[in-house]
């Protein structure tokens, strides 16, 4: 059951003191209880000082640092970078309690702990090299709701890392360990919930979770002919329609059009995107270098958001936070506010909008030249091929 939020404000909000600051910086093993079974672990440091502390939050190679900021004696909220999820929290000793809250969705309030000391994530005492390279995860097997995703793993300083990529995207960071017959791996990012745990036999069978309420069945085992679908295949143009187009407003309020004067002539990546999606925070941060590198050279970047926040006004305050904290530099437009505006319905020349993201290519003539669903990021085993590849055809689109 979730805290209420009254016990962990104080009634004289107010900076932390240097000592408890400094009894709180170091290595702390945490966990977000799912319900009331399955426990969600990661691993965390404190550091910094100057009455907001730092806390860094670990997935395999990724590091995410959020804000810890003093909301009274012993007390703190910390926000996650780019998403709106947070943690109110407590300290006591070398303990912290809470909840971990998403305010976008109803009364989601999750138990939230911390003890400090460096710990493994989970218990570990068991070697799994066989467990080393690609495998299929099929979810919901034999039922109407089964699907499959392609798994990547590999052993890294004793501790299994890795990720399962699906035609939507990927799990991004995995991390986790086996012992006793039995394996779990999770990760926290501060959208993402997922757990995952399973019994070891010829084929790995277990169960995933994610959030506060999904629970899939998963057997996972080696299949070499299993392949994702071409991502550059699933979105299409519909038939009756000449192109792409958009008009949104901006973060200033001000409309933005295709046919505005500024992208005449100019190649184009069009980015539909939301603040909520940790594979839109991935997607991003690509893009941004990509802008740095092809902007000078003509190419134009618009990211299309959709919030899925209550009304506009905070629609608005999430899109800048992503803005904001990611440094994007090219404009993000507000394409919808809500969980109603349906991107399918603000964008009718798409045979659907599958995935967030999704990227659109234009060339010089706005023609649409490539639309590519989820995206595969840096947690994954085929990264380094898709930007080799993709830089080599924005060079194309560029020269033509």
């Amino acid at each position: 059951m979730a805290l209420g939020l009254g016990a962990l404000i104080v009634s004289c909000a107010g900076p932390a003191d240097t000592k408890a600051e400094l009894e709180l910086q170091g290595d702390w093993l945490a966990s977000i209880s799912l319900n009331d079974s399955v426990d969600l672990n990661f691993n965390a440091t404190i550091s910094g000082g100057d009455s907001i502390l730092s806390f860094t939050v670990h997935n395999a190679s990724e590091t995410l640092e959020a804000r810890m900021i003093p909301i009274g004696p012993d007390s703190f909220r910390i926000e996650m970078p780019v998403f709106a999820n947070h943690f109110m929290v407590k300290a006591s000793g070398e303990e912290l309690k809470g909840v971990y809250i998403n305010p976008d969705a109803e009364n989601y309030e999750l138990p939230f702990k911390a003890s400090k000391g460096k710990q493994d994530r989970y218990p570990n005492t068991q070697i799994m090299d066989p467990l080393k390279g690609y495998w299929r995860m099929d979810f919901n097997p034999g039922t109407d709701g089964e699907g499959s995703g392609l798994a990547y793993f590999d052993l890294v300083d004793g501790e299994i890392h890795g990720t399962v990529m699906t035609a939507t995207g990927d799990y991004r960071y995995l991390q986790g360990s086996a012992a006793a017959g039995k394996m779990y791996f999770s990760a926290f990012d501060g959208a993402h919930l997922f757990h995952f745990e399973a019994e070891l036999f010829d084929t790995i069978q277990g169960k995933f979770y994610s959030g506060r309420s999904y629970m899939a069945p998963f057997i996972m085992y080696k299949d070499t002919s299993f392949s994702l679908p071409d991502p550059d295949t699933l979105t299409f143009i519909k038939e009756g329609y000449e192109g792409f187009d958009f008009s949104f407003p901006d973060l200033d309020g001000d409309t933005i059009s295709l046919s505005d004067e500024r992208f005449a002539g100019k190649p184009m990546i069009i980015q539909i995107s939301g603040s909520w999606c940790p594979n839109c925070y991935d997607e991003s941060r690509y893009l941004t270098e990509v802008y740095k590198q092809y902007q000078p050279k003509g190419l134009e970047i618009v990211c299309l958001t959709f919030e899925r926040a209550k009304n506009e006004a905070i629609a608005l305050k999430r899109a800048s936070k992503m803005k904001r904290d990611l440094a994007v530099p090219y404009p993000v437009l507000l394409a919808g506010a809500t969980r109603a505006d349906k991107a399918a319905e603000k964008l009718p020349m798409l045979n659907h909008v599958m995935s967030y993201p999704t990227a659109i290519y234009l060339d010089k003539d706005h023609q649409v030249r490539k639309i590519h669903t989820g995206f595969s990021g840096p947690g994954t085993p085929v990264w380094e091929d898709f930007v080799s590849e993709n830089d080599a055809f924005l060079q194309k689109l560029i020269q033509e």
